[in-house]
Protein backbone atom coordinates (compact mmCIF):
# COMPACT_ATOMS: atom_id res chain seq x y z
CA UNK A 1 0.00 0.00 0.00
CA UNK A 2 1.07 3.37 -0.26
CA UNK A 3 2.37 5.56 2.62
CA UNK A 4 1.16 9.35 3.12
CA UNK A 5 2.08 11.00 6.03
CA UNK A 6 -0.78 11.61 8.20
CA UNK A 7 -2.51 15.06 7.44
CA UNK A 8 -0.61 15.27 4.49
CA UNK A 9 -2.70 16.08 1.26
CA UNK A 10 -3.93 12.98 -0.39
CA UNK A 11 -2.44 12.53 -4.09
CA UNK A 12 -3.70 8.87 -4.28
CA UNK A 13 -5.94 9.46 -7.37
CA UNK A 14 -7.67 12.76 -8.66
CA UNK A 15 -11.02 10.94 -9.01
CA UNK A 16 -13.19 9.24 -6.17
CA UNK A 17 -15.81 6.36 -7.20
CA UNK A 18 -18.44 6.27 -4.80
CA UNK A 19 -20.94 3.07 -4.29
CA UNK A 20 -24.36 3.94 -4.53
CA UNK A 21 -27.48 1.90 -4.20
CA UNK A 22 -28.10 2.55 -8.16
CA UNK A 23 -24.38 2.15 -9.05
CA UNK A 24 -21.61 4.67 -9.21
CA UNK A 25 -20.75 8.24 -8.48
CA UNK A 26 -17.37 9.20 -9.94
CA UNK A 27 -16.23 13.08 -9.07
CA UNK A 28 -13.47 15.00 -9.03
CA UNK A 29 -14.09 16.29 -5.22
CA UNK A 30 -14.04 20.10 -5.20
CA UNK A 31 -12.83 19.52 -1.50
CA UNK A 32 -9.16 18.68 0.63
CA UNK A 33 -8.94 15.19 1.05
CA UNK A 34 -6.80 14.86 3.81
CA UNK A 35 -4.76 11.58 4.13
CA UNK A 36 -4.58 9.49 7.49
CA UNK A 37 -3.69 5.86 8.48
CA UNK A 38 -1.88 5.21 5.20
CA UNK A 39 0.71 3.38 6.84
CA UNK A 40 4.07 1.38 6.03
CA UNK A 41 5.99 -0.50 7.60
CA UNK A 42 9.17 0.71 7.18
CA UNK A 43 8.19 4.03 8.93
CA UNK A 44 7.28 4.61 12.90
CA UNK A 45 3.65 5.61 13.37
CA UNK A 46 1.53 7.15 16.28
CA UNK A 47 0.85 4.37 18.86
CA UNK A 48 -1.92 4.88 21.92
CA UNK A 49 -5.24 4.42 22.70
CA UNK A 50 -8.27 5.44 21.36
CA UNK A 51 -11.87 6.55 22.87
CA UNK A 52 -14.08 3.16 23.57
CA UNK A 53 -16.39 4.08 20.69
CA UNK A 54 -13.85 4.75 18.19
CA UNK A 55 -13.25 1.25 16.84
CA UNK A 56 -16.92 0.59 16.27
CA UNK A 57 -18.16 4.07 15.09
CA UNK A 58 -15.18 3.59 12.30
CA UNK A 59 -16.37 0.24 11.38
CA UNK A 60 -19.50 1.28 10.93
CA UNK A 61 -18.07 4.09 8.55
CA UNK A 62 -16.26 1.42 6.32
CA UNK A 63 -19.26 -0.60 5.96
CA UNK A 64 -21.07 2.18 3.65
CA UNK A 65 -20.57 4.27 1.09
CA UNK A 66 -17.46 2.15 -0.27
CA UNK A 67 -15.12 4.56 -1.86
CA UNK A 68 -12.18 3.77 -4.55
CA UNK A 69 -12.82 0.21 -4.56
CA UNK A 70 -9.53 -1.57 -6.04
CA UNK A 71 -9.56 -5.10 -8.23
CA UNK A 72 -6.69 -6.04 -5.63
CA UNK A 73 -6.44 -5.53 -1.92
CA UNK A 74 -3.79 -4.89 0.62
CA UNK A 75 -2.07 -7.16 2.76
CA UNK A 76 -0.99 -5.21 6.57
CA UNK A 77 2.40 -4.89 6.42
CA UNK A 78 3.09 -5.44 10.23
CA UNK A 79 1.38 -8.96 10.39
CA UNK A 80 2.59 -12.26 9.18
CA UNK A 81 1.32 -13.00 5.58
CA UNK A 82 -1.82 -15.34 5.79
CA UNK A 83 -1.13 -19.12 4.44
CA UNK A 84 -4.35 -19.08 2.49
CA UNK A 85 -3.42 -15.67 0.83
CA UNK A 86 -6.81 -14.00 1.77
CA UNK A 87 -8.01 -10.83 2.39
CA UNK A 88 -8.35 -9.75 6.25
CA UNK A 89 -12.33 -9.57 7.47
CA UNK A 90 -14.07 -8.68 10.54
CA UNK A 91 -17.36 -9.48 11.56
CA UNK A 92 -19.98 -6.38 11.76
CA UNK A 93 -24.12 -6.08 11.98
CA UNK A 94 -24.21 -6.46 8.15
CA UNK A 95 -22.22 -9.15 7.27
CA UNK A 96 -18.28 -9.62 6.90
CA UNK A 97 -16.74 -6.96 6.15
CA UNK A 98 -13.79 -7.33 3.92
CA UNK A 99 -10.41 -4.98 4.41
CA UNK A 100 -7.72 -3.70 2.09
CA UNK A 101 -9.49 -2.77 -1.01
CA UNK A 102 -11.85 -0.08 -0.24
CA UNK A 103 -11.10 3.73 1.49
CA UNK A 104 -13.60 6.19 3.55
CA UNK A 105 -13.75 9.53 3.43
CA UNK A 106 -15.02 11.50 6.77
CA UNK A 107 -16.02 15.23 6.99
CA UNK A 108 -12.85 17.13 8.75
CA UNK A 109 -14.89 20.68 8.15
CA UNK A 110 -16.46 22.82 5.44
CA UNK A 111 -14.11 22.19 2.37
CA UNK A 112 -12.13 19.44 4.08
CA UNK A 113 -12.28 15.31 3.82
CA UNK A 114 -10.27 13.58 5.37
CA UNK A 115 -9.47 9.90 3.38
CA UNK A 116 -8.49 6.43 4.62
CA UNK A 117 -7.67 2.93 4.11
CA UNK A 118 -9.81 0.81 5.09
CA UNK A 119 -6.87 -1.42 6.95
CA UNK A 120 -7.09 1.63 9.19
CA UNK A 121 -9.95 0.39 11.18
CA UNK A 122 -7.01 -3.39 11.81
CA UNK A 123 -4.39 -0.93 12.30
CA UNK A 124 -6.50 0.68 15.24
CA UNK A 125 -7.47 -2.41 16.94
CA UNK A 126 -4.49 -5.10 16.19
CA UNK A 127 -1.74 -2.77 16.28
CA UNK A 128 -2.67 0.39 18.63
CA UNK A 129 -2.53 3.34 15.84
CA UNK A 130 -3.68 6.28 17.31
CA UNK A 131 -4.92 8.44 14.44
CA UNK A 132 -4.54 12.24 14.97
CA UNK A 133 -7.21 13.75 17.61
CA UNK A 134 -9.10 15.80 14.49
CA UNK A 135 -9.95 12.35 12.90
CA UNK A 136 -11.07 10.86 16.09
CA UNK A 137 -13.22 13.65 16.74
CA UNK A 138 -14.16 13.93 13.06
CA UNK A 139 -15.40 10.24 13.02
CA UNK A 140 -17.60 11.08 15.94
CA UNK A 141 -19.42 13.80 14.22
CA UNK A 142 -19.64 11.80 11.32
CA UNK A 143 -22.68 12.23 9.09
CA UNK A 144 -23.43 9.28 7.14
CA UNK A 145 -25.58 11.38 4.89
CA UNK A 146 -22.97 13.09 3.47
CA UNK A 147 -22.85 10.80 -0.11
CA UNK A 148 -26.26 11.00 -0.31
CA UNK A 149 -27.94 13.55 -3.30
CA UNK A 150 -28.35 16.76 -2.64
CA UNK A 151 -25.44 16.77 -0.55
CA UNK A 152 -22.74 19.69 -0.41
CA UNK A 153 -19.58 17.30 -0.92
CA UNK A 154 -20.72 15.56 -4.00
CA UNK A 155 -21.25 18.44 -7.37
CA UNK A 156 -23.75 18.52 -9.74
CA UNK A 157 -20.81 17.41 -12.50
CA UNK A 158 -20.47 14.12 -11.06
CA UNK A 159 -20.79 11.55 -13.59
CA UNK A 160 -23.36 8.83 -12.90
CA UNK A 161 -22.74 5.37 -13.66
CA UNK A 162 -25.63 2.69 -13.76
CA UNK A 163 -25.48 -1.04 -13.57
CA UNK A 164 -26.87 -2.44 -17.01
Amino acid sequence: MAYFEDLSAYSYTDVDTIEMDWGWLQLRPGYDRINVGWLDASRAFEQGPTPTWFAGALLDIIVVPRINTMRGYHRCQFCPARSDGSMLSVGHASGAILLGHTEIRVPAGPGRMFAAPSLIWHYVTAHSYRPPTEFIEAVGRYDHGWASEPSPWIPPTAERITFD
